[in-house]
């Protein structure tokens, strides 16, 4: 697998936090590793995911891609709706890991690349419901002419790690960064200085062609330095360590027209075909709008609209208000807000927050609209979900890690049939002095399976015999013979995988 070295952390190293339980709150004890699971049966661990439920919840599995800081570890991956774990997919550096459909089939993807603090260099991963992959979508150098902080460190892709969103047209929208020079003279800077550009592009999936391309540097009349909230400090001064303008972290296309945010500007963008800016949405200042007090917001993610007429907008975004430069002490919420386009006014619709465990999320998040009705927010920094219902009360919330040293960009909540290529794996063992067996079986991937077959693997070859049937319990089932055996062969019962045989395992000795 590509980009397998953890080259920087994709995030910026922030307070860490203490105490194993289901709590935002942050403490200055040093730093704690979240308890993973391990099992019998693979090598493979994962983060344990709390899941406390108030009410019905909306049907399906939770998608993230948690980054351990302190490990230096970071997978795609997929877990049930009780919080068992359904799939952890390869080694990565990782971000914008998203369910998504291609050609009408369910596809997973994600960046994968070099990370540095806030950004980073790479390509987007599409993967099949069988986890193969099937596209790599790239955004090679030596045609875009890339400058960035690593000079003269080349990469073999350009994209950015704040975006994966497919379209129906079967593109792809991503993000990049580029570092130029500019007058930062109006913030304080240097007349000479530099910055790293904002860009987003527009690419072909199967033909990895580029169909659009938008530069923030490039309409620096409607996207101005002023209206930045990130302070200068040292920046900007030379090539290595450029201001960060404007940190694009969503995009969205309607119609031929897309969608942008921008972190540090806390600002949205509507820009037409032709890269011109229809209007722009300051969320402390106004913009092009006047905004009600109640709608304001700032460093936000993953800005969508619900609804679009000329007339009105209905729009949501994750909103932090906070970064790791600012007091952690505003609240962080899911946010809808409603654009009369008439009257250039701005209002807030609703706000969703968990009033029992608040949330003050640095940095990532995202926002989704279930299927239910329901409102599911990821918060990034704080490794941690909440699902709200149509009335705007919370339903569920699930922790999987401590503040700010484990941390996902995003996460969903989807349906999802998993069909590994794999065998399932196992291992087996003797107990109670040899007169019984214990069988481990799981399947990376699979989301289907009812029940394991234990069969015994007599010397005769090719010849098995049926011992015990039972119901799948979870990732890893344990599975207690009253026999003993020399060697079994597991088999799933139900699902699209039905009748897959694991390969034959001896068993050894003393669980």
């Amino acid at each position: 697998m590509r980009f397998r070295k953890f080259f920087h952390s994709v995030f910026l190293t922030l307070p860490l936090t203490g105490g194993f339980r289901a709590s935002a709150q942050s403490t200055d004890s040093p730093a704690q590793l979240w308890p993973l699971q391990s099992f019998k049966s693979t090598s493979i661990q994962a983060p344990y995911m709390n899941v406390t439920k108030n009410a019905q919840t909306e049907i399906g599995y939770t998608f993230i891609s948690p980054h351990d800081i302190i490990r230096n570890t970071g997978y795609p991956m997929i877990y049930a709706d009780d919080g068992q774990l359904v799939w952890r997919g390869p080694s990565v550096n990782i971000s914008a890991l998203q369910p998504q459909i291609l050609d009408g089939q369910p596809v997973l993807a994600y960046w994968d690349g070099y990370l540095f603090p806030g950004f980073g260099f790479g390509g987007i991963t599409i993967l099949n419901s069988s986890y193969d992959e099937i596209y790599r979508v790239t955004l090679p150098g030596d045609e875009n002419n890339f400058v960035t902080i690593a000079e003269p460190q080349a990469f073999d892709s350009y994209i950015d790690i704040h975006e994966s969103q497919i379209t129906p047209e079967g593109t792809i929208l991503v993000t990049a960064v580029n570092v130029t020079q500019m007058d930062l003279s109006p913030i304080g800077g240097p007349g000479d200085g530099w910055v790293q550009d904002g860009l987003i592009y527009e690419i072909d999936i199967k033909t990895n062609k580029v169909l659009f391309r938008w530069s923030a540097v490039e309409h620096l009349d409607k996207v101005p330095l002023l209206d930045s909230m990130l302070p200068l400090g040292d920046s900007g001064r030379n090539l290595t360590a450029p201001y960060e303008y404007p940190h694009l972290n969503s995009i969205a296309k309607y119609g031929d027209s897309y969608l942008i945010s921008s972190r540090f500007m806390c600002s949205l963008f509507f820009i037409d075909k032709d890269g011109h800016v229809i209007w722009h949405l300051h969320g402390q200042k106004g913009g092009d709008f006047t905004i009600s007090p109640e709608a304001r917001f700032c460093y936000q993610h993953d800005a969508r609209f619900i609804t679009q007429t000329n007339k009105r907008i209905t729009l949501q975004l994750h909103n932090n208000e906070n970064t790791d430069y600012t007091s952690p002490t505003s609240l962080t919420t899911g946010l809808v807000l409603d654009l009369d386009m008439e009257n250039r006014r701005v209002s807030a619709v609703r706000k969703y927050w968990d009033a029992a465990e608040p949330v003050f999320a640095q940095s990532q998040g995202s926002y989704q609209n279930l299927t239910n009705g329901h409102v599911l927010l990821q918060h990034g920094a704080t490794p941690k979900l909440e699902e709200f219902d149509e009335h705007g009360a919370l339903v569920m919330r699930a922790r999987f890690g401590f503040d700010n040293t484990l941390q996902s960009y995003r996460g969903y909540k989807a349906s999802w049939v998993g069909r590994p290529r794999t065998r399932p794996d196992v291992f087996a063992c003797t107990a109670g002095a040899g007169e019984m067996t214990v069988v481990y079986v799981s399947w990376n991937g699979a989301t289907d399976v009812e029940a394991w077959k234990v069969m015994e693997a007599a010397p005769e070859q090719g010849v098995l015999h049926d011992v015990k049937t039972v119901l799948r319990n979870g990732f890893e089932t344990r599975i207690q013979l009253d026999v003993s055996v020399e060697k079994v062969v597991v088999v799933a019962v139900g699902g699209v995988g039905h009748g897959t045989k694991s390969d034959i395992k001896k068993v050894v000795e003393c669980c």
